[in-house]
């Protein structure tokens, strides 16, 4: 709080790419079997700037391993993965330049109990199963994906891609306040609001079920100062004010934000930390309260242990790993639904956006490097091997894309 990270691509001349078997996970050297409907340019550059979706390249260790993948394999191959998790770091083709965060450089999750906890947080989201989730960024998508794999667990949630923010906390009252030339243009909000509509996580439809079900959409996120949420309520609150639905959309959302108190407080250099909060956009303070002590607008915080809290939310390798790099300047230049197909039509207009894009972003637009694809899957592995093992794994399920 990931275009999954865009890499460049270029769009003639097109190959073939050998298939990863899924029983085996390995790749096909039969010319006959190595056919799959993905296909890549031939004069495609690895480690370049732009792709979206997964693919297997030469520079690759690690095949795609999800739920699907994870059921089909053999014990030999769950000991053979097991193993590799533990060496990925010293393994002789890992390049260290191809990580996001260096100063990380072993797999998260490791010790049994921090996996417990990881598996704890993740537990939180089963009182939600019923209702509607939008997970906000890429912060909370292992825990959801946790949950989305566990027995009794969710079975479904939504993830809507934001990235940055325009509220910012003021440095000695810590009130968070909005910063206008921060803030969308009007172009940028207006493409935002069509790609809610499109992934039906817009006002409308979650006013619309709060009228059918009674049930209030779960907005979840990581939480510190609140400021990404709030940025994201602000477009929100824009949207159902100018639909006339203000109240009744904020009548119909529950805040849950995930979290730890100790980060914040060593952060911050202080003795003590209250609980983390999400401060409303003005428009939505009118509607904040019913009383004194009662809220309409309802939220909660869970605070995490802070050895695992490091592991997957400090850590930017765990935390770049299942996430879509959405920032408002984006908003007009790709869909970031759409996995292959998020650019606008117009090929070379494309290119000239995301250059330009690239160009005025350079230090946050990260390529999704061949080391990156790999870490992604062991960790994956990782948490489906340990809710399998501890007897939590549902026995049939679709992985979240």
């Amino acid at each position: 709080m990931h275009i999954q990270r865009i890499y460049a691509n270029q769009f003639t001349n097109y190959q073939k790419l050998p298939v990863v078997n899924n029983q085996t996970n390995s790749i096909s050297n039969n010319n006959t079997n190595a056919v799959q409907n993905s296909k890549i340019p031939c004069t495609f550059k690895y480690n370049a700037n732009i792709h979206f979706g997964e693919f297997f390249d030469p520079n690759r260790t690690v095949p795609h391993i999800d739920y699907e993948e994870y059921i089909t394999m053999s014990d030999n191959t769950k000991r053979r993965f097991r193993k590799r998790y533990a060496t990925f770091f010293k393994n002789k083709q890992f390049k260290k330049e191809e990580m996001i965060d260096n100063r990380f450089l072993s797999m998260p999750l490791q010790s049994e109990t921090l996996m417990d906890e990881f598996l704890k947080t993740s537990k939180i989201y089963s009182k939600y199963k019923d209702n509607p989730i939008i997970c906000l960024g890429r912060s909370p998508k292992w825990f959801l994906n946790a949950a989305l794999w566990m027995k009794d667990g969710i079975d479904d949630y939504k993830f809507v891609a934001f990235s940055k923010n325009w509220y910012a906390p003021d440095i000695f009252t810590r009130e968070i306040s909005r910063k206008d030339k921060l803030a969308p243009t009007p172009k940028e909000e207006a493409a935002y609001r069509k790609y809610l509509k499109r992934i039906k996580a817009d006002p409308q439809t979650i006013v619309d079920h709060m009228k059918e079900t009674g049930k209030k959409t779960v907005i979840t996120d990581y939480i510190d100062t609140g400021k990404g949420v709030t940025s994201f309520l602000d477009v929100m609150s824009k949207y159902a004010e100018d639909l006339g639905i203000l109240e009744e959309f904020c009548n119909s959302i529950h805040i849950v934000g995930i979290g730890s108190r100790k980060y914040t407080e060593e952060r911050l250099k202080l003795d003590y930390e209250p609980t983390p909060k999400v401060t409303m956009p003005e428009r939505m303070i009118p509607y904040e309260k019913q009383g004194l002590w009662t809220y309409k607008i309802t939220q909660e915080f869970h605070d995490m242990d802070y050895s695992m809290f490091k592991e997957m939310l400090v850590n930017q390798n765990t935390n770049e790993c299942r996430s879509t790099y959405y920032p408002h300047e984006a908003w007009t230049i790709y869909k970031p639904d759409h996995i292959k197909t998020g650019l606008i039509k117009d090929f070379d207009k494309a290119k000239k956006l995301v250059k330009q894009l690239r160009d005025s972003h350079e230090k946050t637009l990260s390529s999704f490097t061949p080391a990156m694809f790999d870490f992604r899957n062991l960790l994956n592995f990782r948490i489906l091997d340990a809710l399998n093992t501890r007897n939590l794994l549902k026995a049939i399920h679709k992985s979240k894309v």
